[in-house]
């Protein structure tokens, strides 16, 4: 009897715990899908958010704090779906190293002119070139580009030989006398026709004075280029033409430019260390 008592409380015992187990399963069931377990995906950043906080530059680049080269409007960053296929950078085919010059990294520079559209301008080293790639490296007649792992070679006209237009009279210029002369119009005009070509007709190297550019001396001029038509030779230093500074290269090529449909022109320079001034007819 006593046997039986004690198998009976094992019994209870025993479901007791089973019902208990039971019952905590499902408990857990219905907890679970009452409060399912939520994915943790991370939130993409807003491009809003970015937006906004590049947006407190925009007075930066709009008044130009950092030069004129900086100054422009602000472009908003959008989601790209795909890299954009082509785009506004010139190819190599359209651009055209018209001159160069060396001296100090300031004074280093090279004239580059876009075929389409049509542009010319003034680059130096570290500067876009039009898109194409970084000026990296200005020499003598050659520059080079670099266009992402490639290095793109330009190099002047001077590297085709031309032949130097006739002269009727055998010399463009008449015997000077106490500074003046008579220059041949049509001779001066064909020469300027090009000015790419003129501006590799005798190489341009900045004198300093002070620290500043006084003008630009001239070196390796050739005998039928614009230089030599208008008397400047070897080593003079050229200061003013027709009464404009020549201290940089932008004023360089402006002036030599505004030549062509002249009738009278003064040039200003060093030579030997001394000042001289000469005046041309253009006739």
């Amino acid at each position: 009897m006593k046997k039986v008592y004690l198998l009976t409380i094992l019994l209870l015992v025993l479901n007791s715990l089973a019902a208990a187990h039971l019952a905590a399963g499902i408990v857990t069931h219905r907890l679970s899908r009452s409060y399912p377990k939520a994915a943790a995906t991370p939130s993409p950043p807003r491009a809003d958010a970015t937006n906004d906080e590049l947006a407190s530059f925009a007075p930066i680049l709009d008044r130009g704090l950092f030069g004129k080269a900086t100054q422009g409007a602000l472009t908003p960053v959008t989601a790209r779906s795909a890299p954009a296929a082509g785009g506004p950078a010139a190819a190599q085919g359209d651009l055209i190293l018209v001159g160069t010059a060396r001296g100090s990294f300031r004074e280093t520079f090279a004239l580059i002119r876009r075929s389409a559209p049509p542009e010319e301008r003034v680059f130096r080293p570290g500067d876009q070139v039009f898109g194409a790639g970084r000026l990296v490296s200005v020499r003598k007649e050659s520059v080079e580009i670099l266009a992402g792992n490639r290095r793109i070679r330009l190099l002047t006209p001077t590297a085709i030989p031309v032949e130097p237009p006739p002269s009727p009279a055998g010399h463009p210029v008449t015997q000077m006398t106490t500074g003046s002369a008579i220059i041949d119009q049509r001779l001066l005009n064909a020469a300027l026709d090009n000015i790419g070509q003129a501006m590799t007709d005798a190489r341009l190297l900045p004198s300093l004075k002070e620290g500043k550019v006084e003008g630009f001396r001239v070196s390796e001029v050739k005998p039928s280029g614009v230089f030599a038509t208008v008397g400047i030779r070897n080593g003079d230093v050229l200061l003013r033409i027709n009464e404009l500074p020549i201290d940089s290269p932008e004023r360089a090529i402006q002036t030599l430019a505004s030549l062509k449909g002249q009738n009278r022109i003064r040039i200003d320079l060093l030579r030997d260390g001394q000042p001289a001034t000469f005046t041309y007819d253009i006739r």
